[in-house]
């Protein structure tokens, strides 16, 4: 009999040290798994270089304010048909990029000539609308842009938008 007891107790042991392992390894291994699954889910705090370029031409893209015409210095149009102008008391842009705006200051003659060249094509009536008016605006974008160089892919880093505050239309006689 005693040695059935020594039989019965050796695997109660095996069985103890099981159990008090299995409580800890069991743990251990989720625990270890999570942590590898959040890894491979979440990544690594670099980034790839494609990242990083696109993260610093959209910081490029900044729009920056180019003046063509002063507030305050009243330049004149004529119209068309020669009996008409446009006395236009500011004009500026938003642009993508540096290289675009001293670009404008570099062609400010090309520039104030496509314009010139703009409101001879326009009557009165075209631009005293809000249509006309944004018509005006989309056109006068178009030309600085090719004149800059601006146009396809790179016309996001020409000209944005247009300011432009015409102050009167007036007769001359």
């Amino acid at each position: 009999m005693p040695e059935e007891e020594i039989q019965e107790a050796q695997p109660k042991k095996k069985k103890g040290i099981m159990g008090l392992l299995m409580p800890i390894l069991i743990p251990l291994v989720v625990s270890l798994a999570v942590s590898v699954g959040v890894v491979m889910f979440l990544g690594n705090n670099t980034q790839p270089q494609t990242k990083q370029s696109e993260q610093a031409t959209t910081a490029a893209a900044i729009p920056i304010k180019a003046v063509v015409i002063q507030p305050g210095t009243y330049q004149t149009f004529m119209l068309k048909g020669g009996k008409e102008v446009a006395v236009i008391d500011s004009l500026s842009f938003k642009v993508g990029s540096d290289q675009c705006r001293s670009l404008i200051a570099e062609k400010n003659d090309e520039i104030m000539d496509a314009l010139m060249l703009i409101f001879l094509s326009k009557e009165r009536t075209e631009i005293n609308t809000p249509a006309g008016i944004e018509l005006l605006k989309k056109q006068i974008k178009n030309a600085v842009n090719e004149i800059t160089g601006f146009v396809g892919e790179k016309e996001k880093q020409g000209v944005i938008d247009v300011y432009l505050y015409i102050k009167a239309v007036s007769s001359v006689q």
